[in-house]
């Protein structure tokens, strides 16, 4: 029996030997891997090639938020909204704080807990201003000698008390009592644009009276004194955490905030590389002595509402750190959170904007909701309306989530301790799944009959699975680096190297596109067969069709019509590979091609009106053969037409084809049928225009248009061979712009006089003769007031 074993085993060994360059793929593979993983994930990410892994997972993280949708959310939470409503209602924003101060009574008496404002109120109501200037200009006149009215100066102190809304708002808070006031902090050198050395002395001056409420070394730390605090500062300095200035809120509102019922807290959101919020930090350092061991740190206004929720006293609300930063915030002895060194959460959202209850701003300052409302809740205050709400992007996509709800997201976490962690347990899992899918996959797929390879992949399903529930668990795996980088090259490396897939992928893309592309974009092809895939890519796109092909068909019979019809499409085929040009069809007479695909080609507009001119200066060879041989002779126009379009093989199982699909393909097709009304032979569209960068090419606007079937104008242009037209082209596009204008200005006499002196020296040019036709009309008949100049399409 052992004899037998040892046989099996060293059988295996053998056969695995036999596949020692498929083992050693996998084992490139797997070290690879965990060097990404550690470099990106484990590091600082250094490079912008770990950057954009870090930015595949984060997004891979995202959709996982969007997959699972939204969740339940805790009922103690509610937002007010200062919504278009509102300013309907109360008028633009900001509001006469009485407005303030009537919200706060309205809550307080309907039994709110607390309420924190995403908001700050750094300037003075604005409302009492004409009132300040009028009695500033009674004591000015006072002190000339000439004493104001007694009865005027008690009136306009009443005034005066009536309207100072701040004072009002301020009592508002002292009633309420437990009220966050939020701040924010100034990072960039464009936050600090315009606020003076003395305000930001004066807004840092306020938020000292509210510091984070206890800030201690955990005890192994305690000997590191100053030095530690410094080093945890310089932490948030190494990640562009640390504020360079903050604005606060006015003094007589801060001294309303009592340090122990109420608080201020700043609500800045922290944006990660991609533009989109998924973190939020519980305190920030800062101060402006040049000491740092000076400065505070203070917290954001979720921990501040939190704290007056629970009714902590400020000793029960403390940010614990140690030598490697930040280690937990403490709610409580029963409530505690362990955030990253710098405090930063990851912020498990519960589902896509407006979640959570809304209540509008000028609902609850008129008090115009059910009662119990806001009883027993926290009531976070912001905006959302157009034009002041701070909207942001989240993981559930669209710039379209106010800020405020990032907060209550963000408390509703911390209440209910539902957080998304990514600890060292979730780090050792990943590790398991990059070893599992390198080596022992390794292993299987090198002895593996190779029609089974490929079910290496639906590997990702049961990953997948297992990522997604672990997030739903809140448990944050990685997912690209096991999947993308460790599973997918692992089947997909040793799958090649075993069956040869690529030769046979060559002779496939050889064999389908010889009569489509030029011999050189065939080899890049080989080397890259995935071009030929359904993709959106930008590219330009040329028809060109025949002038009158059904009188020269019907004048030859079918072998003469064969023989004239190949002999042109032949020539104007290799101009367009000669360019680089990938032939898309013949239909009939007409010929389409494409630019910029299958390969990106920067210059692929500037391609494609070159190729156009080209096709031209061998038709009129072309012609002078004709007319020798006695044979009809056939004239072409060209639309040409650059945007994103949907190219790649595209057809049924039984047959397909490499083609473009879109509406700039449609839009070139409609350019080409133009030529007909402006008497030209090359109309090019405004986005061509755009990229074009020739000096062959000379063009002129020729018009705007509206296409059938579509709302907004476009620019089209005739292009010219400037080679061939030297300085008179020039001087044609000159004076043709001249009447342009004059025709934009609805100056149809003196646009009519350009028109007609082009005419004078160039007789046969279309354009000139279509808008001095236009302008002899108008000359008769004025158009509507509201003309603006554009032509609309009466065909497709």
């Amino acid at each position: 029996m052992p004899d037998r074993f040892g046989q099996r085993l060293v059988k295996i060994l053998y056969q695995w030997w036999g596949h020692k360059g498929s083992l050693t793929i996998s084992l490139i593979v797997t070290l690879s891997a965990l060097a990404i993983y550690a470099a990106t994930f484990l590091g600082e990410r250094p490079t912008p090639l770990f950057d954009s892994i870090y930015r595949l997972e984060l997004s891979s993280l995202d959709y996982r938020f969007q997959v699972r949708g939204r969740t339940r959310i805790d009922p103690r939470i509610v937002i007010v909204d200062i919504d278009q409503q509102s300013q309907e209602a109360l008028g633009h924003w900001p509001f006469p704080r009485f407005h303030l101060a009537r919200l706060l009574d309205n809550i307080r008496e309907d039994g709110g807990k607390v309420v924190a404002f995403d908001i700050t109120f750094s300037k003075p109501d604005e409302t009492a201003k004409p009132l300040d200037e009028l009695s500033s200009q009674l004591e000015e006149q006072e002190k000339t000698g000439t004493p104001p009215n007694p009865a005027l100066t008690a009136r306009m102190e009443a005034l005066r008390k009536e309207y100072d809304y701040d004072q009002q708002f301020a009592d508002a808070i002292k009633r309420f009592g437990h009220v966050v006031l939020g701040n924010y902090f100034l990072y960039t050198q464009t936050d600090l644009k315009g606020v003076t050395p003395q305000a930001l002395a004066s807004y840092a001056n306020a938020l000292a009276f509210f510091p984070f409420p206890q800030v201690r070394p955990v005890p192994s730390f305690r000997s590191a004194g100053d030095k530690g605090r410094v080093d945890l500062i310089d932490k948030y300095e190494d990640l562009g955490l640390v504020p360079r200035g903050a604005e606060a809120n006015s003094d007589l509102l801060t001294g309303a905030v009592a340090a122990e019922v109420g608080g201020t807290g700043y609500f800045n959101c922290i944006v990660d590389a991609d533009g989109v919020v998924r973190r939020m930090a519980l305190a920030t350092p800062f101060g402006l002595d040049a000491d740092r061991a000076n400065w505070d740190m203070y917290a954001s206004i979720d921990v501040q509402a939190l704290r007056l929720y629970l009714g902590l006293p400020n000793q029960q609300t403390i940010l614990w750190y140690a030598r490697n930063g930040v280690a937990s915030v403490e709610f409580g002895p029963k409530l505690i959170v362990r955030p990253d060194d710098v405090s930063r959460l990851m912020v498990n959202f519960h589902g896509p904007a407006r979640t959570y209850p809304y209540i509008s701003f000028g609902d609850a300052a008129k008090k115009q909701f059910p009662p119990g409302t806001f009883k027993d809740k926290i009531v976070l205050v912001g905006a959302s309306a157009t034009g002041i709400g701070d909207l942001r992007v989240t993981p559930f996509g669209g710039l379209d989530f106010p800020g405020v709800e990032i907060h209550a997201n963000l408390i509703d976490n911390i209440l209910n301790r539902q957080f998304l962690k990514r600890s060292g347990k979730e780090v050792l899992t990943d590790l398991f799944f990059i070893l599992l899918f390198g080596l022992p996959l390794g292993i299987w797929l090198a002895v593996v009959q190779p029609r089974w390879m490929a079910l290496g992949f639906a590997l990702l399903l049961p990953f997948a699975a297992i990522v997604y529930f672990a997030f739903l668990h809140g448990s944050w795996l990685n997912f690209i680096v096991p999947a993308l980088f460790t599973l997918v090259p692992n089947v997909s490396l040793v799958a090649l190297y075993r069956v040869l897939i690529e030769e046979q992928e060559k002779r496939k893309v050889r064999g389908a596109f010889q009569q489509y592309v030029s011999p050189e974009v065939i080899r890049r092809l080989l080397a890259d067969p995935e071009r030929v895939k359904p993709r959106k890519s930008e590219i330009t796109i040329l028809f060109s069709d025949v002038r009158g092909f059904t009188s020269i068909s019907e004048s030859l019979d079918a072998q003469e019509l064969a023989d004239l019809l190949n002999g042109y499409l032949t020539e104007m085929t290799r101009i367009i590979f000669r360019n680089q040009g990938t032939l898309d069809k013949y239909i009939g007479d007409a010929v389409m091609a494409l630019w910029g695909a299958p390969f990106d080609e920067p210059d692929h507009a500037t391609r494609a009106c070159e190729a156009a001119l080209s096709m031209l200066a061998r038709l009129a060879e072309l012609q002078k053969e004709w007319r020798a041989q006695g044979r009809p002779v056939m004239d072409i126009g060209v639309g040409i037409n650059t945007g994103v379009a949907s190219v790649g093989n595209m057809g049924s199982s039984l047959r397909y084809g490499y083609t473009a699909m879109g509406d700039s393909v449609n839009l070139a097709s409609r350019l080409e049928g133009l030529n007909k009304e402006y008497g030209t032979r090359i109309i090019i569209s405004e986005s061509t225009y755009k990229v074009l960068r020739s000096d062959r090419v000379l063009m002129r606007e020729l018009d705007m248009i509206r296409v059938k079937g579509k709302l907004l104008p476009v620019a089209i242009y005739e292009v010219l061979d400037a080679e061939a037209l030297g300085a008179e082209g020039k001087e044609l596009v000159e004076l043709f712009a001249c009447g342009q204008k004059a025709y934009k200005q609805r100056d149809w006499r003196a646009a009519g006089q350009a028109f007609g002196q082009i005419l004078n020296r160039w007789r046969n040019d279309g354009p000139a003769r279509v808008f001095l036709t236009r302008c002899e009309e108008y000359l008769a008949e004025e158009p509507e007031a509201d003309w603006d100049g554009v032509y609309v399409m009466k065909h497709k």
